[in-house]
């Protein structure tokens, strides 16, 4: 999956600015803040860093990086991918579950702390798809009774270190529970090149603009290959 040349002006999704939702928990002292961004708020830091459109129609996004000296990309299929058999030797296989804890890793251990979550397709068609695998997580509760004007947009979710268990969560249940490419999600991290696509096909493609990052992208998928 080669990085994408850069894009022009990319029209804004959403008037709004942003709409906040603070999830209700038993300890609040340690509740975490979730942030739907406006798409064009968002994409002017992203861009900065290097995101790009790869291809936007109306039925679906894919972010990617533009291509730079040193970029990667390092591709993971899940073990049960229906043409596991046809994908080139270099992509890593992961159960689904291990694939969603490797991108908690890399979010984690790489000291992430501003990751917008874009759908590929629109909101509403995420929150349907994962209704069912989320419902026991509190947090996503509270943003999916909050999301109204956000359904039908592609309003970046901003996620900080305190949600990254929630991320893991989400991606894993997008692998479980999606059945077509708009239930899909990317994740771009905001200062930092590195974007991650989570696809329901069990596709997990980890864009990172420097060398420096794929080669901690990689150790840490060799960390997550060999648990047991």
């Amino acid at each position: 999956m080669p990085m994408c040349p850069n894009h022009a002006d990319i029209p804004r999704d959403s008037a709004r600015g942003c709409a906040r939702v603070r999830a209700q928990g038993r300890r609040p002292q340690i509740e975490a803040l979730l942030e739907f961004v406006g798409y064009s708020e968002a994409w002017r830091d992203l861009a900065q860093g290097g995101v790009v459109e790869a291809e936007r129609t109306d039925a679906v996004l894919r972010v990617a990086l533009e291509d730079t000296p040193g970029g990667a990309v390092v591709e993971v299929a899940a073990d049960d991918h229906a043409h596991a058999a046809q994908l080139p030797a270099d992509v890593v296989r992961l159960s689904r579950e291990r694939m969603a804890e490797l991108v908690e890793r890399i979010v984690h251990k790489m000291h992430l702390t501003r990751v917008c979550v874009i759908p590929v397709g629109k909101w509403r068609q995420v929150f349907e798809a994962v209704a069912n695998g989320m419902a026991q997580n509190e947090k996503w509760r509270a943003v999916d009774s909050a999301a109204n004007v956000e359904l039908n947009t592609r309003d970046p979710l901003v996620v900080q270190p305190a949600d990254h268990h929630t991320l893991r969560d989400l991606v894993a249940a997008v692998l479980k529970h999606g059945t077509h490419p708009t239930h899909g999600i990317a994740m771009a991290a905001m200062g930092t090149p590195l974007v991650i696509e989570a696809m329901p096909a069990g596709e997990l493609a980890v864009y990172a603009g420097k060398a420096s990052i794929a080669a901690e992208v990689r150790h840490l998928l060799d960390q997550v290959a060999l648990k047991r």
